[in-house]
């Protein structure tokens, strides 16, 4: 092999070496990680310059700023290091026994005088800082792997105790549980019992005010009885007067009509019965658990009607708007519908009527009729309509029409749906008393909410009807 073989195997030694040394410990890599930037370092060497310098992060060879400590193992690179280092071994011992060249290559590592290796020397010379560096290196890892072995032990000791803490509360957890399942039964049961009583004591009272009103009823059925025997003996013995030729003496006609009189100040009155208000212990607290948020649908409103920027009121304007007569769009009913359509689940709403004198609110098929004002057939509408005339104030359900006096008007109406049971119900929101629930219907398509704020009467009913908000009671 020629000098200039032997000096171009030293060079591509020394270029392997070179690819295959870290650029921080001057050594064949150990462990090698790779940064973000692509440069490749020992791993400690690198864990090691970032903890002697502050934050932010870069790479010790281009100085890069790096984003997060974040480096990939290179194990390809370490075994190509191991190899590396192997080979130059292998290559220095095989060619120190060649002369000149083994000379000569033992001269390159040793001697600083030859100018024209200068690179040999200087790596060589690196090759015993890197002695001593590895050493001092190796003693300072060693410390730090110590600090994170107590660590590690530390931290398991912590972690352990807390498993077994965990596992502990595992047992307490299913008893807790167990226990609060026996409370809440127990609560039920006493609610339950708490009900029952209390509906026994409402049956009981509406027993006793039957009772009172059949004893009423009686009575004045025996006076009204007693009343008509006694005009009809005074109609008969007039009338027998009359038909004589001649009057009965002055002084018996007297008589007759004194007789006469209290019978025509009789004034027969039927009588008043009442009943308690059906007022159940929590019913509104529960149906407003099943709130539902109810808006308007103006593709669906009269042409007089004039409804909120919210939708959610709606008053009767005076005025015909101009739009489009659509099917959907009621043309003679001052109604409008409500933009959700229900079917399955339960809902509940309210309506404030306020001191209107007349109002309807309820639900209706989907499929109900919006031109006319012709009666609606049994089975698509289901409302509840307020009227009152003078100091009279009825409501009235529909279909079919079924009207009852109430005391009181009444200002706030509650709505619930249980589509899946057929269920339809109106309550008095001010006194929380159910004012009427309808028979359990099947019901076949959806159903929608219907307002009608009903036509003004002499400058009154102006008001709107409006669909409260019941957010705060959820």
């Amino acid at each position: 092999m020629s000098f200039l073989e032997k000096m171009s195997t030293v060079d591509l030694m020394e270029n392997l070496r070179e690819e295959l040394t870290c650029f921080i410990c001057l050594d064949y890599f150990t462990s090698p990680v790779t940064t973000e930037c692509g440069h490749s370092f020992c791993l400690l060497c690198l864990l090691r310059s970032w903890e002697e310098h502050n934050t932010p992060l870069s790479c010790p060879e281009c100085w890069r700023t790096l984003g997060a400590p974040h480096f990939q193992a290179n194990e390809r690179l370490g075994r190509l290091a191991g190899i590396g280092k192997q080979l130059r071994s292998q290559v220095l011992q095989s060619e120190d026994k060649q002369v000149p060249y083994g000379r000569m290559l033992a001269a390159t590592e040793l001697s600083p005088d030859n100018e024209q290796d200068e690179n040999a020397f200087s790596s060589q010379s690196h090759g015993i800082n890197r002695v001593y560096l590895s050493s001092e290196a190796e003693e300072h890892d060693k410390e730090r792997l110590q600090e994170v072995l107590n660590l590690l032990r530390k931290k398991k000791k912590e972690t352990q105790v807390i498993l077994t803490h965990e596992k502990e509360r595992v047992m307490l957890c299913k008893e807790e549980t167990k226990n609060c399942k026996q409370v809440v039964v127990l609560e039920y049961i006493k609610m339950h019992q708490f009900l029952k009583e209390e509906e026994q004591l409402h049956l009981q009272l509406l027993e006793k005010e039957e009772r009172e009103n059949l004893r009423k009823l009686r009575e004045n059925e025996i006076k009204l009885t007693q009343q008509v025997r006694g005009l009809g003996k005074m109609i008969v013995q007039i009338e027998s007067m009359c038909r004589n030729s001649m009057l009965e003496s002055f002084q018996e006609v007297k008589e007759t009509l004194e007789r006469s009189d209290p019978f025509l100040l009789q004034c027969p009155e039927a009588t008043s019965t009442e009943l308690s208000l059906c007022r159940i212990t929590g019913m509104m607290e529960m149906l407003r658990k099943f709130s539902t948020d109810i808006t308007l649908d103006p593709a669906t409103a009269n042409a007089y009607l004039a409804l909120s920027e919210d939708l959610k009121s709606v008053r009767y304007g005076g005025i015909r708007q101009n739009l489009p007569d659509s099917p959907e769009r009621f043309d003679q009913s001052a109604t409008v519908l409500g933009a959700q359509s229900f079917s399955c689940g339960r809902h509940y709403w309210e309506v404030e009527v306020g001191n209107k004198t007349e109002w309807e609110v309820g639900l209706c098929k989907d499929s109900v009729s919006r031109k006319g004002n012709l009666p609606r057939p049994p089975g698509d509408l289901f409302s509840l309509i307020g009227l009152k005339i003078g100091d009279d104030y009825s409501l009235w359900v529909s279909s079919p029409l079924k009207g009852q006096h109430v005391r009181e008007p009444v200002h706030k109406v509650g709505v619930f749906l249980d589509y899946e049971s057929g269920h339809i119900a109106f309550y008095n929101v001010t006194d929380k008393t159910l004012i009427y629930s309808f028979p359990p219907e099947s019901f076949q398509e959806a159903l929608r909410p219907i307002f009608s704020p009903c036509l003004p009467n002499e400058g009154t009913n102006t008001g709107p009807l409006t669909i409260c908000s019941l957010e705060s009671y959820v």
